[in-house]
């Protein structure tokens, strides 16, 4: 009995040592975690450029440049929302990773986002670091409206058109309109479709309209095309010149022709009707009007007045009888 007490006394002896040996173990096995600061970030510039301008919508490249300060990053991410500056409405959104880097450094992070053209956009930007907001920027965008859409670009202008009448017969004036097409820029343009148009000025009726080509215009230089169109003779017309680029109107441009111009008269200050006879311009190969129609008419608009005899004869007729008498005194 004795010996059987001895041996329950040496295992549970064994036991407790067994015990406190296991917890020491564990307890030199637990190491002091160390202090990680999280990731500290700071925007330190934005810069927004359009990508692409359509007729309605516009992309533009937001890149931040950002300054990765102390502290690990774990999967850090940049959120940009557009918010329209009038409704407050949230139009669109996207994200980018940013990149990882050494601390103390600055890294950019770049994306691209759609929006309407006309609008006026706050574009929010929200820095991420393992789910927790580290960093917010924003910057505003306004007058995209103004940007020139890419279908819309041509370099062609429209500076002067000449008007020449090429002939006169029935009524109808065949007018000749010399266009200066202008390419402002350094390259060569390209070939597109240009639409000439007559249109009555006080009813806007089209009288005629004809389709022809700009050609190649080449860099910073000026190209003349001409077009004939017939109009009645008689009315004040609003020649008009549009540029197509397939199916979109690139620019349009537009000039008075006036077959019915107005004279004021001073003395009653009053606008009065003038008669302008068109086959007294008409031009052959580029001559110049008649001398000679130029100048009837001329007489025909302002005829001298003629004077009444009488009394040039009457005071030839005195003188005459006082230098007779005077010589018969001498």
């Amino acid at each position: 009995m004795k010996s059987e007490k001895v041996i329950v006394t040496l295992l549970g002896a064994i036991f407790v040592v067994s015990i406190a040996i296991v917890l020491i173990n564990s307890d030199a096995l637990i190491t002091e975690k160390e202090y990680k600061p999280s990731a500290y970030f700071s925007i330190r510039e934005i810069d927004v450029k359009p990508v692409e301008v359509t007729s309605s919508l516009i992309e533009v490249n937001v890149t931040a440049y950002i300054y990765h300060g102390e502290g690990e990053a774990k999967n850090p991410i940049m959120l940009i929302r557009a918010i329209n500056s009038n409704t407050g409405l949230h139009e669109a959104e996207v994200s980018t990773p940013i990149p990882e880097s050494d601390s103390d450094k600055t890294v950019t992070a770049s994306a691209k986002l759609k929006v309407e053209l006309n609008g006026n956009y706050d574009l929010r930007i929200l820095l991420y670091d393992n789910g927790s907001i580290r960093e917010s920027g924003s910057v505003g965008i306004k007058g995209l409206n103004a940007l020139t859409p890419a279908a819309k670009k041509s370099g062609i202008e429209v500076n002067n058109i000449d008007f020449i009448v090429a002939g006169a017969s029935g009524g109808i004036a065949s007018i000749r309109s010399d266009i200066y097409l202008e390419n402002k820029w350094a390259a060569p343009s390209e070939n597109m479709n240009m639409i000439v148009k007559a249109r009555q000025a006080e009813s806007n009726l089209l009288a005629d309209k004809k389709t022809s080509e700009t050609g190649v215009v080449a860099g910073e230089a000026t190209s003349v095309k001409s077009v004939q169109l017939d109009v009645p003779e008689g009315y004040n017309y609003m020649m008009v010149v549009e540029l197509w680029k397939g199916d979109v109107m690139v620019n349009t441009w537009e000039k008075a022709l006036m077959l019915a111009p107005t004279k004021t008269v001073p003395k009653e200050s009053q606008e009065k009707k003038m008669t302008l006879e068109v086959s007294k311009f008409m031009r052959e190969g580029g001559a110049a009007p008649v001398p000679g129609a130029t100048m009837a008419a001329a007489a025909e608009a302002y005829p001298t007045k003629k004077q009444e005899p009488g009394f040039e004869v009457i005071a030839a007729i005195a003188a005459l009888i006082l230098v007779i008498a005077l010589r018969r005194r001498s």
